[in-house]
């Protein structure tokens, strides 16, 4: 019996939080008690987590929904993970908590604060599930994620359809507009999946 660090990546489109989705439908089936929260920064899907589908046109779908708690700050995460009532703790699009700045670690406030609710209940089955992307559009490291896949017992990097030539291989979620601030938070109309070969460096 000990508590575990699950961590799922990909580029956009690649069914992250399709498979977190269904990892929390496991879950509660099984009668686990889930906590879902999600960075306030992604504005895309407020108070939920949505898997989406690409359609041939470009325009996205949702295909599923969970209800999520919007976390800002440490002070929020310790609100809503505090009391301890959740046997799963799931975290979508977690590349967007930030790192410190200066930089003091790979973790940041909010890989710091899994690191340390791992330790507490290491001797229990707690399962904290993380989702989201390892690189930026400029093929950087991305928030705390690389650190988190550091200190996980497991790591599910997935792949997407590269939007350009079609291969099974996607490998990043380039950026498609103007600009070179690392969050700025789109969906299909401001990102491709684009394989090694595709991608196009800014």
């Amino acid at each position: 019996m000990t508590a575990r660090l699950e961590v799922i990546v990909g580029p956009m489109f690649s069914g992250k939080t399709e498979l977190l989705i269904a990892k929390l439908h496991r879950a509660q089936y099984a009668r686990k008690r889930v906590r879902i929260i999600k960075p306030a920064h992604d504005t895309r899907t407020q108070g939920f987590i949505a898997s989406r589908a690409v359609r041939p046109d470009g325009t996205t779908e949702v295909t599923d929904t969970l209800s999520a708690v919007m976390v800002r700050t440490e002070e929020d995460f310790e609100r809503v993970a505090g009391p301890g009532d959740f046997d799963v703790l799931a975290v979508d699009e977690a590349q967007f908590f930030p790192l410190d700045e200066p930089l003091r670690d790979s973790l940041g406030w909010f890989g710091r604060a899994l690191r340390r609710l791992l330790r507490e209940r290491r001797a229990s089955h707690l399962r904290i599930i993380v989702a989201g992307l390892d690189m930026d559009f400029a093929e950087e490291p991305f928030g705390p994620i690389p650190g988190l896949m550091a200190i996980a017992d497991s790591v599910e990097k997935l792949t997407g359809v590269c939007m350009i030539c079609g291969s099974d291989a996607g490998y990043i979620s380039q950026r498609v507009i103007p600009g070179d601030k690392q969050l700025v938070v789109g969906d299909a109309g401001e990102y491709q999946v684009r394989c090694r070969s595709c991608y196009a460096p800014r």
